[in-house]
């Protein structure tokens, strides 16, 4: 029934379109030459339908209806709108405009701003492309398009998290993310959005452009604004997108030597230093007792990892309906996505259903209301890192001789009936078959979200308003994991684990808001306003732990004791008053000024409320003066802004936690001390900047500097032992970030139809850590097998410190008796700092008539990574890089690594030259290998410039759909991720981390491949 009324909704609305379809034409001309424009842009409001002048500056389009409006613009002339009415010609005289900057930003509170008035740095981002070269998250659709943005993937596959960061880290324990504010109010996130439904994106760079966010916005702002209903009649869009994501192994694997050691096959090797695969017959390696007398030819399997990847997709489709009148607008969409990743099993199914109403109730008051609901259910999200759930880990590793028609026959049953795991070393600590872990580790995880906001804005008398509002972004989320019975170490006998959470902020504001224009000259607004954040969240989490009764039957009535966890979360208070004001002159110089104070339930009552200011002045100086006429616009800005912080809850008390056992359970004490006298973190930040346009907006520069330090921040300090507990929760530390961005906007050729633009933007931060406090100043925020992430006073920020060579006075490499290098017996060598020297994007965007097509390149320059897959992976003797000296004849600093100068210790204390023979397996099993690994061996150069998205697209003119229902037709090839033009770091992908914490940046640890995604984008209006 429903979809029957879905369908007959659909006709009525197709009907009234193909009624209502018309062609209006006209010129458009200059109204001071009054000459003819060719290339100026038509659009349809509120469509994707539109067309552009002719050489003669003609034009033709269809409309759908008398209330159609036509927006016309061109680069360098203000833009001009029309009502359609019942006229079939439209002619329009544009008017040139002085400072070729009067768009229109969206800012805080979802107030919109003319873009020369900003005394801060904003940078928009063309959000068709979101929409065509499609993303699951859409943070990642912003990679390479703006200046100082840093953006991190987890490799947890599809559906996974992001890291985004804006001029560098400022934290030393905590988030240094952005904020994000979706219509006016804060967001638990952007990544579940349909990009359908995003009207404008604009990313607010550092505090100076967030202040008035309050301390959540100390890292910067990336504010969404969503679409909403339009007053031309009712309009339905189609849009539709597939994209295939090919596995892109970046490994070179050798297929010359396969299972075993010392050149000796053994079939319960995880190893590949065995004999050459001569395709000689060997016994096979299966446990299964039904192949205990077969055998196979020992051969190189070149595609045994890659046969085990999958190509992926990502088919989304969105359903689109907006209308209304002059009082009444409402949008409407409907999105399903669909995709899987590139390791079987990993697929993600996402609804989105979007209502917003927008209502004139009176002449004076405005209901505008929105309701967001998402469900998505993910299957198998990958674990990522050593965890042995993890199947990439176990695929990196494969033997060269083990076939995939072998290794993918992942279990059997064995003489007692029960179920288990077909690999060639069974019970490993470290090892597994990877189709057991794709196909026997089941995870399942559901998400539930619900973004709602109602606002109500009155207008009291001409120039004052007040709006009032309330929005709640509420998560539902509940999984469940079943490892099956022989899932080796852990979960030798089986688990089954249920688990639920919730998560709920809510926001009340209000905002009252003056201006006035006080002369031709003298003009000011005026705002006052106040925000009550209440935050929420609690879980829940059950297991039967490894004593599952009856094998693989998944219930929690199936063990002898039920391990359970109640999570009360991290409830958080704060309240807000604010208000922020400008006053112009001659709408050319621009003083903003901002103070706000906030009252934190986090912090001790004394200090719990904290005040903070900015301030800003603008010069638009090509108003002020006169310029050359090649010379269209200057502007100069400077800003000063200080923004508070507090911390999460329970660091004022010290806490308890229960534990299942014994009697009645135990209760433990937390290790660290709480801190009566916590002050608030602050944030100051100064910003200077220009913006310069020439000969007629062709060449555009756009120049910022600015720094910020951190200070008071929140961390923890070791205490000695006996003082029973392990840390004390404290303030310190100066975090300073100083660079610089460019952006860069250049038009080559711009004809009547053809335009060529090029927007390249650069960006070097520099993060040091100034301070930390006089007990530590060196704290570890993060530490593997491999490495440890600290932050060092007097360093910048993220130093990588590892195992490294030991070296002579001279800095020359020791080798040992077996001619391998000797090692430092801890992580006391740097090894590297993940924080590129620069980063940068070309975006290259070419218009020939109805053809359009875009192209991004990416730049990153310096910074390092430290790869934990390499460690195992080269010690496994699986990669091209070990094949050297297999038969041994490897002399250390000579004929191998030959960048290092290397010396033996003699009898007497002196040093030689070296000339040991050492072998491959020798070195590298005593560099790699999965417990102590020497960092410095497995750290290389993060530098890479990437094809990161082409679009290339194709509009049917209008005419050619005269007499059909539809309004508009537009089909573009798209694609993502193409390929590498320089990749340093070798087989790594340096965007893809383990997970999205501050110590998860610079490694990489058995990440699934990056994907390489092509694909079509259809959009159809009626």
């Amino acid at each position: 029934m429903k979809k029957r009324l879905l369908v007959f909704f659909l006709a009525l609305f197709t009907i009234q379109a193909m009624a209502q379809n018309r062609t209006v034409t006209g010129t458009v001309t200059d109204a001071d030459a009054d000459a003819p424009l060719p290339g100026v842009s038509i659009l349809v409001k509120g469509t994707n339908t539109g067309t552009i002048t002719d050489i003669d500056g003609n034009y033709s389009v269809d409309v759908a209806g008398p209330s159609a409006v036509l927006v016309f613009s061109y680069l360098g002339y203000g833009k001009t709108e029309r009502a359609v009415g019942n006229n079939s010609e439209i002619n329009v005289a544009l008017e040139a405009e002085e400072s070729a900057l009067s768009e229109v930003v969206v800012t805080a509170f979802g107030l919109e701003r003319e873009k020369k008035a900003l005394t801060y740095t904003t940078q928009e981002v063309n959000t068709e492309e979101l929409t065509q070269a499609r993303e699951l998250n859409v943070v990642n659709s912003l990679s390479g398009k703006v200046a100082g943005l840093s953006i991190n993937r987890s490799g947890t596959g599809v559906g996974g998290s992001t890291r985004v960061v804006l001029r560098g880290n400022r934290s030393i324990s905590g988030d240094s993310q952005p904020l994000y504010i979706v219509d006016g109010v804060p967001a638990k996130g952007i990544e579940t959005i349909n990009p359908d439904d995003i009207e404008s994106i604009n990313v607010l760079k550092g505090p100076n452009a967030a202040a008035l966010y309050g301390s959540r916005a100390n890292n910067g702002a990336i504010v969404v604004t969503t679409k909403r209903g339009s007053e031309g009649g009712f309009k339905v869009s189609l849009n539709t997108s597939y994209m295939f994501d090919q596995p892109l192994i970046l490994t070179n694997y050798q297929n010359e030597y396969g299972q075993g050691s010392n050149g000796v096959y053994s079939p319960t090797s995880e190893f590949s230093w065995g004999p050459a695969l001569d395709g000689s017959t060997v016994a096979h390696w299966s446990p299964d007792p039904n192949r205990a007398s077969d055998t196979y030819s020992y051969s190189p399997q070149p595609d045994n990892v890659s046969d085990f990847y999958q190509t992926g997709h990502n088919l989304a489709t969105t359903l689109a309906i907006s209308g209304g009148n002059e009082r009444n607008q409402t949008y409407f969409s409907y999105t399903y996505t669909d995709a899987a990743g590139v390791v079987p099993g990993n697929e993600l199914g996402r609804h989105s259903i979007n209502l917003r109403l927008t209502n004139k109730l009176t002449d004076k008051l405005t209901l505008d209301s929105k309701i967001n609901y998402i469900r998505q259910d993910i299957d198998n999200q990958l674990s990522t890192g050593e965890n042995y759930a993890n199947p990439t880990r176990h695929i990196v590793r494969l033997p060269r001789n083990i076939t995939t028609a072998d290794i993918s026959n992942f279990e059997y049953i064995d003489e007692s009936g029960l179920l288990r795991q077909n690999y060639f070393n069974p019970g490993s600590n470290g090892g597994a078959n990877p189709y057991w872990a794709a196909n026997r580790n089941l995870k399942s995880d559901t998400f539930d979200r619900i973004v709602a906001f109602s606002s109500l804005n009155y207008e009291v008398t001409e120039g004052l308003t007040v709006l009032g509002r309330v929005s709640m972004d509420r998560t539902f989320s509940s999984g469940e994991d079943k490892y099956y019975n022989d899932t080796y170490i852990i979960a030798q006998n089986g688990r089954y684990t249920v688990s639920q959470a919730e998560s709920m902020e809510i926001n009340t504001d209000f905002l009252i808001s003056y201006e006035k224009t006080l002369s031709d000259d003298w003009y000011f607004n005026i705002n006052a306003g106040g925000n009550s954040r209440i935050n929420r969240n609690s879980s829940l989490s059950s297991n039967t732990g490894q004593n599952m009764v009856v094998p693989n039957y998944f219930a929690l009535s199936n063990t002898s004791q039920v391990v359970s966890s109640y999570g009360v979360g991290s409830p958080k208070d704060v309240n807000s008053l604010y208000a922020f004001g400008q006053l112009s002159w001659k709408n050319a110089i621009f003083l903003d000024i901002t103070a706000r104070n906030d009252w934190s339930s986090t912090l001790p009552q004394e200090n719990w409320s904290f005040f903070y200011p900015s301030v800003g002045l603008n010069a638009v100086i090509s108003d002020l003066f006169e310029f050359p006429s090649w010379f269209t616009f200057a502007k100069a800005r400077g800003s000063f802004a200080e923004v508070g912080n507090d911390t999460s809850p329970y660091q004022l008390q010290r806490t308890a936690a229960f534990a299942a056992g014994g009697i009645g359970g135990y209760v433990s004490l937390s290790t660290q001390l709480p801190n009566a006298n916590l002050l608030p973190e602050t944030t100051r930040s100064i910003e200077l900047g220009t913006d310069l346009r020439f000969l007629d907006n062709r060449l555009g520069f756009d120049f910022t500097y600015y720094k910020t330090n951190s200070f008071d921040q929140l961390f923890t300090v070791a205490l000695p032992v006996g003082s029973g507990a392990s840390s004390f929760f404290t303030n310190g530390g100066d975090i300073q970030n100083e660079g610089i961005e460019v952006v860069l906007n250049i038009t080559p050729v711009r004809r009547a139809d053809f335009d060529w633009n090029i927007t390249t933007n650069f960006a070097r931060n520099i993060s040091m850590v100034n301070e930390i406090n006089d007990e530590r100043p060196s704290i570890v925020v993060g530490s593997d097998f491999l490495r440890e992430f600290r932050i060092e006073e007097g360093l910048p920020f993220g130093e990588v410190y590892s195992r490294g060579y030991l070296r002579n006075d001279d800095g020359a490499v020791i080798v040992g008796e077996n001619g391998v290098p000797l090692s430092t017996p801890g992580k006391t060598v740097r090894v590297g700092n993940y924080n590129p020297i620069w980063t940068g994007g070309i975006q290259n965007t070419f218009k020939y008539k109805n053809f359009t097509a875009n192209f991004t390149i990416d730049f990153r320059q310096g910074g390092s990574i430290s790869s934990f897959t390499n460690a195992v992976a080269y010690a496994d003797g699986v990669t091209e890089e070990t094949l050297q000296g297999r038969d041994g004849g490897l002399i250390f600093g000579d004929n191998f690594m030959s960048d290092e100068t290397a010396v033996m210790q003699l009898e007497d204390g002196t040093y030689a030259p070296n000339t040991i023979e050492t072998t491959a397996e020798l070195f590298w099993v005593n560099m790699g290998g999965r417990n102590a690994p020497i960092g410095e061996v497995f750290s290389v150069s993060a530098t890479n410039i990437r094809m990161r998205e082409a679009v290339i697209g194709y509009a049917v003119p209008a005419s050619k759909l005269e007499g059909l229902p539809l309004s508009s037709v537009s089909i573009s090839f798209v694609a993502r991720n193409l390929f590498f033009f320089l990749n340093e770091a070798g087989n790594i992908d340096p965007d893809v981390t383990t997970g999205t914490s501050a110590a998860a940046v610079g490694f990489d640890s058995f990440a699934p491949p990056t994907a390489r995604s092509f694909g079509f984008n259809l959009n159809l209006g009626f």
